[in-house]
């Protein structure tokens, strides 16, 4: 009688096979196989974005050191980080990772801004203001730039 309860539960009771398991656990890694290398482009894409976005900010505040002075002479680490404390400045290589970017290149009528983000691509943004114009080249070297301009 005992025995007999035990195997009318038994019967009574429904479950996944092993094949559908299976196949459920193909179809996710299918899914996982497309998606994972969808998003690891979305990060360095990211990553390139805020270099970008670096070297914009770091040309306002250039400029907003130009509109006290009309001269870009003079703009160094200390006078930019008054302007934009945001952004640390420096001589050296610039990491976007730090939030960092180098300030090269400065005279009277000109400058240029670079930063490097973590996918390894470097964005320099040269500004120069001559007598024959002023002109403004965004370039860019790396794994995450194409044609050589943002």
């Amino acid at each position: 009688m005992f025995l007999e309860r035990i195997r009318r539960r038994a019967k009574k009771q429904d479950g996944f096979t092993l094949i559908e398991l299976l196949v459920v656990v193909i179809i996710i890694g299918l899914l996982a196989a497309i998606a994972i290398p969808a998003f690891l482009g979305q990060r360095d894409k990211a990553n390139d974005a805020a270099a970008k976005s670096l070297v914009r900010n770091g040309a306002t505040a250039m400029e907003a050191y130009f509109a006290e002075g009309n001269t870009y002479a003079g703009a160094d680490a200390a006078a930019l980080g008054n302007i934009e404390p945001n952004i640390v400045w420096t001589a050296a290589a610039a990491s976007a990772n730090n939030d960092e970017v180098q300030v090269s290149g400065v005279a009277a009528t000109g400058y240029t801004l670079t930063s490097v983000s973590s996918s390894g691509t470097t964005y320099n943004y040269v500004k120069d203001t001559t007598a024959a114009g002023s002109t403004v080249q965004r370039t860019c070297a790396g794994p995450g730039c194409s044609g050589g301009s943002w």
